[in-house]
Parts: C-alpha cells; structure tokens; sequence
C-alpha cells in the first residue's frame, strides 16, 4: 500500500518522546539539539553494527533502544572517533547494544571502542524514560527501574 510503513516499537517511543516538551527537555538537557541524528537499535543488536549507522550519520548522535525486562526507551549520546581520547582496547566483537548502555549507565561517561575503529569513542548514558498515556497528554518520566 503507497504510503504506509512499518515503525517498530522503539521508533514510536521515540517518536513520542520528542512530540513532547517535557521529553525534548528532558533529552536537551543531555546534549541533544533538534535535528540531531537518533539511530534506533534493538538491544541485542552488535554494538558493531550499530556504530557503523551511527558512523553513517554526522555524529554525534542519540541511540535508542529499550530495556529488554521492562520497555523502558533507553538513550545514548554518542560521539565517535574522539582522537583526543586515550586509546583503548576494543570491546569484545558479541558485545550488544544493551550491554554497552548497562554498562555506560554505571558512571557519567565511558570511553570504549570497537575494534573497526582506530580512535575511541565516548558514550553518556541518559537515564531510562517511561512513556505515560494519560488521558488527552502523553507524559515522560525518567524510571525509577534501576539498570543493571
């Protein structure tokens, strides 16, 4: 059918997210800008192969993906190829998306890299958001679900 297309769950949270004031604040007061690039990935998704969308685009960007026990959108700010970062040994290759948010979200920021890339990278984790239904207004509230 012209004009119809599937979105998965995670680009509808996201989508969401940023339809509201409260969620735009919310992710602005992070780094992010309108305009500014979101790759979205399923949580188990390599880490490698997210990081080549997210080389794709004119970093840095977000990347959303969900909390596999909960569904609550979890975001990245991302910036690759930092040179001026100490280089670190790569990640190892079956590292997962969601394994690289749980671990980013046990401090500020953390500078990993993948072994295709010669520089590494730093990613923020941004605490998980809940998307509320109310009545008339969608709501976002940061999760009070700890990650582990």
């Amino acid at each position: 059918m012209p004009g119809r297309f599937v979105r998965s769950k995670i680009a509808e949270l996201v989508s969401e997210i940023i339809s509201s004031r409260q969620g735009r604040a919310q992710l602005s007061s992070h780094g992010w800008a309108q305009g500014m690039p979101i790759v979205i990935a399923q949580p188990d998704e390599q880490l490698s192969d997210v990081m080549s969308l997210v080389a794709a685009h004119q970093p840095p960007v977000l990347v959303a993906t969900t909390d596999p026990a909960n569904g609550d959108l979890w975001f990245m700010y991302v910036s690759i190829g930092c040179t001026a970062l100490q280089v670190v040994e790569p990640l190892p290759q079956d590292t997962s998306i969601g394994e690289l948010y749980r671990t980013a979200s046990r401090g500020s920021f953390l500078t990993f890299r993948i072994d295709q890339m010669p520089a590494s990278s730093v990613v923020h984790a941004i605490a998980p958001q809940q998307v509320k239904h109310h009545t008339g207004y969608t709501t976002v509230e940061a999760s009070s679900a700890r990650t582990v």
